[in-house]
């Protein structure tokens, strides 16, 4: 085989793999989730075409088949440009959100009863094993805004539903200054968990 032939087969074979293996790492979050349909949909119309070329591809390398004919070299060229093109498709297929990018949601702005703070829960990265929950407030009088992570099990959560305006939580007034009471509620789908927020100090607590 031509060296030249060689080394166009190998680059190819390098972004294949490399197609595939961003696939891999995208479709599961960096193997923080499962795939859901349509990533999997993905993975058998596109993802294992393209490991198949690849398979190919280095069996050809490793054989070290000699392309001699115009016929053999046609073959060749046209299932390199169908790996490219499988490839590439592969890679625009990828969606980064949930790990490279943190993926939220969030329930409707609510005022607590003493009318000192907006506030409202963002889930992020729901139904992934590195799932988190992060309390947003706004003070009324001054403007300022904050989150307090707050240690909700949302990996206990298996569906959520989304409505036009969602109560996730519930944030009360305590006797204390600075400090909250927050409740989830049925909305979010599991037993009911309570904390004390700090607000001062930007702290949450389990109280149950």
């Amino acid at each position: 085989m031509h060296l030249w032939l060689r080394l166009l087969i190998i680059i190819v074979l390098l972004f294949s793999a490399s197609s595939f293996l961003w696939f891999l790492l995208g479709s599961t979050a960096y193997f923080q989730r499962g795939m859901d349909i349509i990533g999997t949909s993905v993975f058998w119309s596109l993802a294992v075409p393209v490991l198949f070329l690849v398979g190919v591809f280095t069996i050809i390398l490793i054989k070290g088949w000699n392309v001699t004919s115009g016929g053999q070299y046609a073959v060749v060229f046209i299932g390199l440009l169908i790996s490219l093109i499988l490839s590439t498709s592969l890679m625009q297929s990828v969606s980064t959100y949930g790990w490279d990018k943190e993926k939220i949601k969030s329930d409707s702005i609510q005022v607590t009863a003493d009318n000192k703070f907006e506030y409202r829960i963002d889930l992020i990265n729901l139904f992934q094993r590195n799932s988190s929950a992060m309390l947003y407030l706004k003070d009324i009088g001054t403007g300022e805004e904050r989150y307090i992570p707050v240690d909700i099990q949302t990996s206990e959560i298996v569906g959520l539903g989304v409505k036009r305006f969602n109560h996730w939580i519930m944030l009360e007034p305590t006797n204390t200054k600075a400090q909250y009471i927050l409740y989830t509620t049925k909305e979010l789908g599991i037993p009911e968990e309570r904390f004390r927020i700090e607000i001062l100090s930007g702290t949450s607590s389990r109280l149950n």
